[in-house]
Order: C-alpha cells, then sequence, then structure tokens
C-alpha cells in the first residue's frame, strides 16, 4: 500500500499540473471568482427576468455544454471561494438548452448594456397595451411579461417628458425616430 505523499516535498510529478494540490484560492484566483460572481448576478439580473433559467458552458475535458441553474452556480462558486474545492453535482436531466444562455454570450450582452447605459434604465410601471402592473424588477423587463409588448416605447416617452418636453415634443421625436405612437 503506498504511502500518502509528504506535500512538503514540492511538487508531485505525478500530477504536473497540480490538479491534486488543492486548498485555499490565492489572492489572484479569488479575484477571478469574485469577478464570475458579479458577472453571474449581472446575467441574472439581465436574462432572469426573460424567463433564462441559468447559463451553459462548454467543457473541452468531456466535449459537452454544461448547464447551470442560477442558484447552483453562484453555490458553487461560493464554495470554491470559501474553500478551494468545487461541489459535486449531477448533470442536469435533459435540460432545455433554449433556457440557458451561454456564459460568453451573456458576458459580451452585459457588457454592451453597460456600455450603452441600459444598467440604468427607467422603469416602467404598467404595460400601456394588456394594463399590466409592472412592479419591483419586472418593471426594468425589456418585454411585458403577459402580452410580450416591448416597453422600449413607454421608457423613452418617460425619459422625453421627464427631460421637460412636452407631450407634442416628445411624441415628435418618437416619430421622427420611426417608433409607432399609440
Amino acid at each position: 500500500m503506498d504511502e500518502p505523499r509528504d506535500p512538503d516535498e514540492g511538487p508531485d510529478p505525478d500530477d504536473p499540473e497540480g490538479f491534486d494540490d488543492l486548498g485555499p484560492l490565492d489572492e489572484h484566483e479569488s479575484w477571478h471568482v469574485e469577478q464570475d460572481l458579479d458577472d453571474l448576478e449581472a446575467f441574472e439580473r439581465v436574462f432572469a427576468e426573460d424567463g433564462v433559467r441559468g447559463v451553459s458552458m462548454f467543457c473541452h475535458d468531456c466535449d459537452a455544454e454544461h448547464y447551470y441553474p442560477w442558484d447552483m452556480l453562484r453555490g458553487s462558486l461560493e464554495m470554491l471561494l470559501e474553500t478551494g474545492e468545487v461541489p459535486v453535482h449531477e448533470p442536469a436531466f435533459d435540460p432545455d438548452p433554449t433556457a440557458y444562455v451561454p456564459w460568453e454570450y451573456a458576458r459580451g450582452y452585459v457588457d454592451a448594456l453597460r456600455d450603452a447605459g441600459v444598467d440604468q434604465r427607467v422603469p416602467v410601471d404598467q404595460c400601456e397595451r394588456c394594463g399590466l402592473a409592472l412592479t419591483d424588477e419586472v418593471g426594468l423587463a425589456n418585454w411585458c411579461p403577459r402580452c410580450g409588448s416591448p416597453l422600449l416605447l413607454q421608457r423613452l416617452r418617460t425619459v422625453l417628458l421627464g427631460s421637460g418636453l412636452s407631450r407634442e415634443d416628445a411624441a415628435d421625436v418618437l416619430r421622427a425616430v420611426g417608433l409607432p405612437l399609440r
């Protein structure tokens, strides 16, 4: 029977990548995991309101796409940050790929929204088309969850009127950019 290897002997020659040397993350690794947690929070804030259940990531080790619900991935990242280890989990059973957004796509999309200032968008309190009250985070959605009507026109009108334009001038601006008025 083999004796356990003494970690003070230096790197394990049978483990050149250091996979058996799990332990607390160093400062650089911790920063990356914290950044992933921040990204995940932003992804969930942007995509969950439109029905997305989580993110997907391509795994080069098994050559397959993996699907992670928001809470599962958050818990895994938090455990990695605390212990240096990721909990073992079973793959999702027959996931619906359309219910997950690829991680890299989500990162690019959220970065573009930040660059455009969309993360500072004005909330809408009611859908003009179907009358649904849009409370809390739903007021920041892109579409009405009941009828699917886009909320951009309402948001633009609110901003234009809030900047001091009259209803007529706001309508002129919206017409000039080609948006239909109701």
